[in-house]
């Protein structure tokens, strides 16, 4: 008898059922890229939450006390960057000296600005001197732009794309 690419009844040869496993295998293959990846776990010692689509590591670097609150703002359009209520959100997790981390959650992959200052007083806003020059809490934004007093850094100086989840950045708190 000799083998035969067709299966009769309960009768197979050993041909079919190479190509039985054969395409098993294949079906397989398919099907695994079918389901999506597990989502990447959160680093330890991450506070905040990462069950977004997408999400950004964040260690915001010299946090000289424990009072208040970290803030960070996250924008995600140069129109709205740095504008009253223009964050798309704002997350608060209780303010650590030294270098603390925070997990952001993310609608989506796509371009962000972090902006992250330490609220001491948790009155939920950066404070600034009377003359409203110069900033009396810690602050600092994506990318470290130059903190001059001045001038306020630019979408384009701030502006990180994330193009997969789980990215990290680090962002320094300057104080006065």
């Amino acid at each position: 008898m000799t083998p035969s690419l067709f299966t009769l009844g309960r009768f197979t040869t050993p041909r079919s059922r190479m190509l039985r496993a054969g395409g098993a295998l294949a079906l397989a293959l398919v099907a695994s890229a079918l389901v999506p990846a597990p989502a990447m776990a959160a680093p330890a010692g991450c506070e905040g939450d990462s069950s977004g689509n997408s999400w950004m590591f964040l260690e915001a670097q010299g946090m000289r006390n424990a009072k208040g609150w970290l803030t960070v703002k996250i924008y995600n359009s140069s129109d709205e960057f740095l504008a009253s209520g223009g964050s798309m959100d704002v997350i608060r997790v209780p303010a650590k000296p030294g270098n603390q981390r925070i997990c952001m959650k993310l609608p989506d992959n796509g371009t962000y600005a972090f902006f992250v200052y330490h609220d001491e007083d948790k009155d939920k806003k950066l404070n600034f001197n009377f003359l409203k020059m110069s900033p009396t809490e810690g602050g600092g934004f994506s990318n470290n732009p130059s903190m001059d007093r001045i001038r306020r850094p630019s979408w384009k100086e701030t502006a990180i794309r994330v193009s997969r989840p789980g990215l990290a950045t680090r962002v320094t708190v300057n104080y006065p």
